[in-house]
């Protein structure tokens, strides 16, 4: 049991570790972590979220708006081109996302309107 549990530790950093280094490409998907890690991609939902405490899909949403609140305050990059560099195609889905998570659109999270 313990064995189990130490394998399951270790697909879990090796998926974590693929999501934070892969997170800007936008093919990032539950299915293409799964594969990376050589599980099914239900085993794998079940096993990030019961062992992360949130989704995939909020984990790697919350991976991309971090990067872009950083980016945003540290650079002078346009919204849509932090929006391509975070993995998102479009930038309106981007900014929707964005406003949905902190409560304020990019360009008020840039001027500092919200922490």
């Amino acid at each position: 049991d313990s064995e189990s549990k130490k394998q399951q530790r270790d697909l879990l950093t090796q998926a974590i570790e693929f999501i934070d280094g892969h997170y800007p490409d936008e093919s990032v998907s539950l299915d293409a972590v799964a594969r990376e890690v050589n599980i099914s991609p239900n085993y794998f939902s079940a096993m990030f979220s019961q062992e992360v405490g949130q989704t995939f899909v909020e984990y790697l949403t919350g991976k991309r708006i971090s990067e872009a609140k950083r980016m945003l305050r540290q650079t002078e990059k346009r919204s849509s081109e932090i929006a391509f560099a975070v993995g998102y195609k479009d930038p309106h889905y981007f900014s929707f996302v964005f406003k949905k998570v902190l409560g304020c659109t990019p360009s008020e999270y840039r001027r500092g309107d919200r922490q």
